[in-house]
């Protein structure tokens, strides 16, 4: 079955798309915190896995920042402040390349969450369970990855950072989601298609946001390696929304009666570069 993809108008910076009675449509801004309407949380797509979601009282998470031109060939933006960073695991495209040695591409003083546990941020709860990072990568770390679960205004997300199948556990412990961010891409670098159906199923997401895939317009061509692109994943799938915009924003008392895709395009700050990027040994 071919994707239904759903179109949508192009955003301007003072608008966001917000998610209302299961479809997308255009909200102006609240000046309080970046996009969506009073009561929503924001999700912003940077790129590759890491994504920024903004509560309503203006908390700000930072998931999974990637480090500048290695393995990926685009760099980090520069001025996205956080109030807390939620890292899954040890790898350069996921720690902001601390793991290498390098500096993450956040404040000195901002909290930085690694490890199992639950923790409050303002108005959001974020807790991490132990999970395992997919075959074969992570050995030299012993393939830990934690599994987040943010919970605020009644919604429940999760990110899955480069987790495999799931067990039962962890599938207990996250119960079903509204939102949830899974490494996607036709390549299966992370996840084969029919653990990506079994984690949708346990799960029950009402909202799937692939990630961890290629960037046709900021890669050149053939990279990054073992990398594929998000599109033939899609279009064997049924309701799946093409979004014109890195942001979205939810409502829990809004989600669908049926369960959704949205493919977010990336930030708007990160931008193709002229050159290559580090090739690391993949681990």
């Amino acid at each position: 079955m071919r994707a239904r993809a759903v179109a949508l108008v192009p955003l301007l910076v003072s608008v966001s798309t917000v998610i209302l009675f299961g479809t997308l449509v255009r909200a102006a801004e609240v000046e309080r915190f970046s996009g969506g309407i009073e009561g929503s949380v924001t999700v912003e797509y940077i790129a590759h896995a890491c994504f920024r979601i903004i509560s309503p009282d203006g908390k700000k998470l930072l998931i999974d920042p990637y480090a500048s031109r290695v393995w990926l060939g685009y760099d980090f933006p520069t001025g996205l402040d956080a109030d807390a960073v939620l890292i899954t695991h040890p790898h350069y495209d996921h720690d902001g390349g601390v793991s290498g040695g390098g500096k993450g591409p956040w404040e000195a003083n901002t909290m930085i969450l690694r490890t199992p546990g639950t923790n409050t941020i303002g108005d959001i709860t974020v807790v991490g369970f132990a999970g395992k990072h997919a075959d074969p990568w992570g050995k030299e770390f012993g393939q830990s990855n934690t599994v987040w679960l943010v919970q605020v205004s009644g919604l429940r997300i999760a990110h899955l950072g480069d987790n495999g199948p799931l067990s039962e556990e962890l599938v207990r412990q996250l119960g079903h989601v509204a939102v949830l961010m899974l490494p996607i891409d036709s390549k299966n670098h992370i996840l084969k298609p029919d653990q990506i159906a079994a984690i949708r199923k346990e799960l029950s997401p009402a909202f799937l946001i692939p990630m961890h895939y290629r960037h046709g317009d900021l890669e050149l061509e053939g990279k990054p390696e073992g990398l594929g692109d998000i599109e033939p994943w899609a279009q064997k799938e049924s309701n799946v929304s093409f979004s014109g915009t890195h942001r979205i924003a939810f409502l829990a008392n809004a989600l669908p009666w049926e369960p959704r895709i949205i493919i977010l395009r990336h930030s708007p700050l990160v931008t193709r570069l002229i050159g290559s990027a580090k090739t690391p040994t993949k681990q």
